[in-house]
């Protein structure tokens, strides 16, 4: 009965562990934390050595004595000892700080790394922008995309903006939509959204995918690239047509152990990008392979999370302690909120120097002025820094949102969000470009762009304007045959005298 015992067990431990190998996608997530944060398992191995082998050769730090004292007869009393190991219920608290001491260490000898070890490029001057200019905001790209969608089975997926035929693009992956049809649909293929006009745009690619986001079970996306190479975190895919296929692009963040003070701690790093085809098969292109592959050549390769991630470290160029207690020349990173969503930086960007992350960054503290500007090349992943000199005062994206406002007090904002604060440069001015659009993201009321020194507003609205003002000619009025320039006008003058009577319908009740 022993050995038939034995024989069971060994197959049933043979059976979960086939069990978890096969399903080992499922638990990529766990098993990659603390691949990525070894420093957390450091403080619970010592967590349990303090339990096992320190405090029981002290057993008075493992117990109090209580005295209760009963009388029971006159003059008697009547003793009861009860013994309370205190340490020991108190053990779960004590395992879970040194856990998360240990993670907030390892992540700061991390950045300290990282600070330390990056190479910052610094720039005289900011470089130009250029006639690719990214005018459509997300709200609305999805609007549209969802718009001309008509298909009942599939919805849009996750979102990404890419460089498509020469022009920055949002594309949108045609998912199945439904708990059941995800077991039994194919991705449909894409719909892009032309980001560098304000014209109602999109255009359908059809084509079915053998893998892809949200298909279930062994056609999901993540259950196949993890295969593949399981000790890596993914970025979202982005989605680049070339030819007559339909590429998913996933850019892979591997991870080096390095030690100090005792502790384990990893940095990231960029791995590579797996490359998908419709017909299902996997490539992983290390970062000089993916700079070459046709169908990626040019575009965006280097994950927007390393760009900001990498940003964010130099906090600690100067130290852990001055990034604690000090705050000598340290910076922030500010996203802008609006009623819509949080714009988070970085922002994808086409400049004269090609694709860049941009990254503005604030002084330490309440202050909402440009303090260093971070230009991560979106290709290569080289870092650019260009200082502003100290006298040089520079408005932020969170403040020019408020210029906006003020620049039109007769609208009112309750109906009209103000998103996508992106930067373009003009002869070498830094300006916000702020797209103002209603709260059911229609279309586009107007453009702003705020002088980032002086604070002053341009309104534009046709694409023809915007155009115009970046080659740094000033703003003219639209021909009388430019028809839809003239019935955005009209539709802008509409909306702000319905908002007038309305106010003036509050005054007077």
């Amino acid at each position: 009965m022993g050995v038939r015992r034995r024989y069971l067990v060994v197959l049933l431990a043979l059976a979960v562990a086939v069990t978890v190998w096969f399903f080992r996608t499922w638990f990529h997530d766990l098993a990659l934390f603390f691949y990525r944060r070894p420093e957390g398992l450091q403080g619970l191995a010592l967590a349990t050595l303090l339990w096992r082998l320190v405090l029981p050769r002290w057993p008075a730090l493992t117990r109090v004595r209580r005295i209760v004292a009963h009388t029971t007869t006159p003059g008697g009393v009547k003793v009861s000892e009860t013994h309370f190991r205190w340490l020991h219920w108190a053990g779960g608290a004590l395992t879970l700080a040194l856990f998360l001491v240990f993670l907030l260490v390892g992540s700061w000898l991390q950045d300290a790394y990282l600070a330390a070890t990056l190479q910052y490029h610094r720039l005289d001057e900011l470089p130009e922008s250029v006639e690719n200019v990214r005018l459509m905001p997300y709200e609305v790209a999805h609007r549209y995309a969802k718009d001309s969608l008509q298909l009942s089975q599939y919805r849009l997926g996750t979102e990404n903006m890419v460089l498509q035929d020469g022009r920055l693009t949002w594309v949108f992956p045609l998912v199945p939509d439904g708990l059941v049809i995800k077991f039994l649909k194919q991705n449909r293929g894409v719909v892009m959204v032309d980001a560098t006009t304000q014209e109602k745009n999109s255009r359908m690619f059809w084509k079915d995918m053998r893998i892809g986001e949200s298909m279930q079970l062994t056609d999901n996306l993540w259950w196949n690239l993890y295969r593949v190479r399981y000790w890596v975190s993914t970025e979202y895919p982005y989605y680049v047509v070339h030819g007559d296929e339909i590429y998913t692009a996933v850019p892979a963040i591997s991870y080096q152990y390095r030690f100090r003070w005792g502790i384990v701690f990893t940095v990231p790093r960029f791995a590579g990008t797996f490359l998908v085809d419709t017909a299902g098969n996997i490539r992983f292109l290390d970062h000089r392979e993916a700079m070459e592959h046709p169908a990626l050549r040019g575009n965006r390769i280097f994950p927007e999370f390393l760009a900001r991630r990498y940003v964010d470290a130099y906090r600690y160029h100067l130290g852990i302690a001055n990034r604690l207690f000090i705050h000598e020349d340290q910076i922030q990173i500010q996203d802008v909120q609006s009623q819509s969503h949080i714009n988070r930086q970085p922002f994808l960007m086409m400049t004269a120097s090609g694709l860049k992350w941009f990254v503005s960054t604030e002084p330490h503290g309440a202050s909402h002025g440009i303090f260093k500007i971070f230009l991560v090349d979106a290709v290569t992943g080289r870092i650019d820094l260009y200082e502003l000199p100290v006298e040089e005062t520079l408005t932020g994206p969170i403040r020019a949102a408020d210029y906006v406002r003020r620049a039109n007090p007769i609208v009112d904002w309750s109906r009209f969000n103000l998103t996508e604060p992106l930067p373009f440069v003009r002869n070498g001015t830094l300006y916000w470009k702020i797209v103002v659009i209603p709260q059911d993201a229609a279309g586009i009321a107007y453009q702003a762009f705020v002088n980032s020194r002086t604070n002053d507003v341009v309104e534009v609205g046709s694409d023809a304007e915007i155009l115009a003002f970046i080659a740094g000619q000033a703003p003219s009025a639209p021909a009388p045959t430019d028809r839809g320039s003239l019935l955005r006008e009209m539709r802008g003058l509409l909306e702000l005298l319905e908002d007038l009577l309305n106010r003036l319908e509050e005054l007077g009740g």
